[in-house]
């Protein structure tokens, strides 16, 4: 399988002076050499299992992600979380460590090696960077650093991670590695979030890095000028509600609440945004309905066009009786020729009678058939073509009445979003057709004349960045069709992927589909022959281990031979039940063994069914099974039920040596 990019293997992890793991009242050095397969790290509530993931992420790009920021772009991500970054660490690492804390971490990529350190106190710094192969049992250095700042080692860094990884730029690979390969406590989502799948589909499926710079730089613009435009129409109506304050309190008239209309006039966007999207969603699973009806109404025909080829085959002594007068008599004029009862029903039941009955149906009279052997292979093959078109019938009323059901969603929606978009419009017009009165005191009429110059240019600015961002349309629609191109040449692969990855999780054939919705390229599928194309529409643990089936099949689909992927994975086990713990073993073990991907994950320690299973698949060859209990201490609590803990390490041990 031919893959683009060169992921990164994490080799080794060594966190020095970090003093939330800490044993006996001493800090612990981590030490962890990580295999191919899984690395599992198992431990009680509260150990900093969750920590490990994220002080590796930090170590690799220098952010910790802030669960409160929903930031997808990927040049944006340091502006919008490096405070978070910078104040995460502050309570995990004692003010005495802060200056001797570090992580070292050794990677392998696309053959070669990189070892970088890193202080918990600079983001911006590398306290030390190598890059290196090994010939002949050597180390072979590839670049001369001895001379670089900490600031320039980390340039140095970020330059030779772009370019081995073929991603062409660190802020993407900072993306992939922190929204797309980690699948964290946040529970970010990439299957309904459309700004993250935006992002990720744009960098997998572009074909050249330019583009993808480009469609991700013109969405940001976008969504700039679109933030500004709107900023300037309220400063522009906020000027205009004083205005008419002015001139209404010259006459008496109750003065107007300008925050409150601005409060309005947001929520009407809110209101606006709300309804577009259930709007959109609404016209996929009705679009999806169609095609179900298309489906089925070719599945009809065809089992029609296969019928009355067997009743040619099987009428032939009975020819008779089809081609008596009275029977085409009836036939053309569409009426039983005993009963007049009327319609195509009637007609098609006196057909089915003839052929199916061995006698004469007036007379009881036995109707002969030269080989009755083939005459009841015919007739066996008969029937079944019509319980299956009476299946197929109820099928299709199944759905013609599903998709009227749909459409009446659907027109009840727009409508809604019709009333909401003509008041926006309505608020917009009265701003553009302002009629300015003069009260007859001079200050105030003054004041409003500067009023007046204040709306003309707030209100040229909203007109301005609106202009600019409608400007950058066409091109973006462009570079978004290239993206959805590029993803249509390479699905016959990719989905497969998917729908295996899912299938060994949730058991069903789920189709996948990709689809330009507003401004975002996104991705949904169909369950059970209906589109989710909303995260409520599934159980919290269906979302989750959907969602870590989508990044492995984007994972297994862009990794290059030798170059597989790493996802660090917080596993949401607490939403299974048992029979799916078992499942996402085997969907993990898949991942690993299969297509020969690793995984880092923690796990708490408990009954569950996950470790044991993935455990059982990998065996100690595919997976290693770290406790945290040499790094820190249990509770008090913990420690009272420590005998559990080590019943359930003891069957996961046993599992991986089975």
């Amino acid at each position: 399988m031919q893959g683009k990019y060169n992921f990164i293997k994490i080799e080794n992890v060594i966190i020095r002076n970090f003093s939330l793991y800490s044993k006996n009242n001493e800090v612990a050095k981590i030490n962890e050499t990580i295999e191919k397969g899984v690395f599992c790290l198992a431990g009680a509530n509260g150990l900093g299992k969750t920590t490990f993931l994220n002080t590796i992420n930090y170590g690799l790009t220098g952010i910790v992600l802030n669960p409160d920021s929903e930031v997808y772009i990927p040049d944006e991500i340091v502006k919008w979380n490096k405070d978070h970054t910078e104040r995460y660490f502050q309570g995990r690492i004692k003010a005495e460590d802060r200056d001797t804390a570090e992580i070292e971490i050794l990677l392998k990529i696309n053959n070669k090696f990189i070892r970088i350190i890193r202080s918990f106190i600079n983001r911006e710094d590398l306290r030390s960077f190598e890059f290196y192969q090994i010939r002949d049992e050597r180390k072979i250095s590839l670049i001369n650093v001895n001379k670089f700042s900490p600031k320039e080692l980390l340039r140095e860094y970020e330059t030779t991670i772009a370019r081995e990884t073929n991603l062409g730029n660190f802020s993407f690979f900072l993306f992939y590695q922190l929204y797309v390969l980690t699948f964290d406590e946040n529970r970010r989502m990439l299957f309904w979030d459309e700004r993250a799948s935006n992002s990720a589909l744009s960098i997998a499926f572009n074909d050249d890095i330019q583009n993808t710079e480009r469609v991700l730089d013109i969405k940001k613009k976008m969504e700039e000028f679109e933030s500004y435009g709107r900023n300037a129409r309220w400063q522009a109506t906020q000027i205009e509600n004083e205005i008419k304050r002015l001139i209404n309190s010259s006459i008496q008239s109750e003065e107007t609440n300008i925050q409150e209309l601005k409060n309005e006039y947001f929520d009407f966007h809110k209101e606006c945004d709300i309804f577009e999207k259930t709007h959109n969603e609404l016209n996929i699973e009705y679009d999806t309905i169609l095609k179900q009806q298309n489906i089925v109404n070719s599945e009809i025909l065809q089992l029609k066009i296969t019928y009355k080829q067997l009743f040619s085959q099987y009428s032939e002594p009975r020819s008779s009786l089809t081609h008596n007068p009275l029977l085409q008599i009836a036939k053309k004029e569409n009426r039983c020729f005993l009963c007049n009862a009327e319609g195509h029903q009637t007609i098609e039941n006196i057909e089915k009678k003839l052929f199916i009955n061995t006698t004469c149906p007036v007379c009881d009279t036995p109707i002969n058939s030269d080989n009755d052997k083939v005459k009841d292979k015919l007739l066996a093959q008969i029937k079944v073509i019509d319980t299956e078109l009476e299946k197929k019938n109820t099928e299709l009323e199944n759905l013609l009445f599903e998709s009227k059901t749909k459409k009446v969603e659907l027109d009840k929606k727009f409508a809604e979003l019709d009333r909401v978009r003509k008041k926006i419009t309505k608020i917009e017009r009265e701003n553009k057709n302002i009629s300015f009165e003069k009260t007859g005191d001079a200050p105030i009429d003054t004041l409003i004349e500067e009023y007046k110059r204040q709306f003309n240019k707030f209100d040229k600015q909203s007109k301005d960045f609106y202009s600019n961002r409608d400007e950058l349309m066409p091109e973006y629609k462009n570079l978004q069709n290239k993206v959805n191109q590029g993803y249509k040449e390479t699905e016959s692969v990719f989905v497969p992927l998917f729908k295996e990855f899912a299938k060994s999780f949730i058991g069903l054939d789920l189709n996948i589909y990709s689809r330009i919705k507003s401004r975002n390229f996104v991705l949904f599928f169909e369950m059970k022959k209906t589109a989710r194309t909303a995260s409520h529409q599934l159980s919290e643990s269906q979302r989750f281990f959907l969602d870590i089936a989508l990044r492995m099949a984007l994972a297994v689909y862009l990794s290059n031979k030798g170059s597989e992927a790493t996802l660090l994975i917080d596993t949401p086990e607490g939403s299974l039940d048992i029979a799916y713990e078992n499942r996402v073993g085997n969907m993990f073990a898949n991942f690993v063994i299969d297509y020969e991907q690793n995984i880092i994950m923690t796990a708490n320690i408990n009954a569950s069914q996950l470790l044991i299973s993935l455990a059982s698949k990998c065996g100690e060859k595919h997976m290693k099974f770290r406790r945290m209990l040499s790094w820190t201490d249990l509770s008090e609590i913990q420690n009272e039920g420590e005998y559990l803990f080590n019943d359930v390490f003891t069957n996961i041990t046993n599992a991986l040596k089975s």
